[in-house]
């Protein structure tokens, strides 16, 4: 063989082996795509209407890893938020386990005050709209329907583009100290209606007291409608 056929040769199997040798090692980009599918499957599953992001932190190629023979399995022991650690175990041929750290985003459309709102207000339409936000950090306290916010009462302050909590609204007064009601008075299908001034603020379905303005006597009154009030 001469020696242009040995220099083909040596070089065919310095390729081969080297082909071979890469095969038979973990590409840590290999390891970080897998980590990464796992991670939105994961945050999926726990919010399905969600969109996730996730950006894993590159895996050192020095560790030079055999490949696993085997599905790696892929645990998250470790959840602060937006940092997620990943525990990546390999149990064949050889056994070895390694920790990817990963930043983690979980999208949602929530609502949102499109405009300051004052304490004691109450939510109209017009006063929110849906906004893209990172709820990982929220322990799912907002809101993603408009039924549930408009007509509420703000408990506090709020500025523009502020997510809406539960702990910021409530349930709107239907009286409020003061006000005005109509007072009624129910004898069968007889209805009896007179004016009276709220002594209490209340929501509907609970008991207050009134002062009748005909009379002046105090009386206890159950509110039925917003500044409407019945006689037990």
């Amino acid at each position: 063989m001469n020696t242009v056929n040995l220099t083909l040769v040596a070089l065919f199997l310095v390729n081969f082996l080297a082909a071979t040798a890469a095969n038979a090692r973990m590409l840590p980009e290999d390891i970080e795509q897998q980590v990464h599918d796992t991670l939105i499957h994961e945050f999926n599953t726990r919010l399905p209407e969600s969109r996730i992001e996730a950006t894993i932190n590159p895996v050192n190629p020095a560790l030079d890893l055999p490949r696993c023979q085997a599905p790696l399995e892929i645990s998250l022991p470790f959840n602060s938020g937006q940092r997620v650690t990943a525990k990546v175990t390999c149990h064949t041929p050889s056994f070895w386990s390694l920790f990817v750290t990963a930043q983690v985003s979980q999208l949602v459309d929530v609502i949102v005050t499109s405009r300051p709102l004052s304490r004691n207000s109450r939510i109209a339409p017009s006063d929110i709209r849906l906004v893209e936000q990172n709820v990982i950090r929220m322990n799912g306290d907002y809101f993603t329907r408009e039924q549930d916010v408009v007509g509420k009462q703000v408990r506090r302050p709020m500025g523009s583009d502020e997510v809406i909590s539960s702990r910021m609204i409530e349930r709107a007064l239907a009286v409020s100290r003061g006000d005005q009601v109509s007072l009624e008075s129910r004898r069968g299908s007889l209805v009896i209606r007179t004016s009276g001034i709220a002594l209490e603020d209340g929501l509907t379905g609970e008991q207050i007291r009134v002062k009748n303005e005909q009379t002046g006597i105090e009386i206890r009154a159950v509110i039925t409608a917003p500044g409407v009030v019945q006689v037990p």
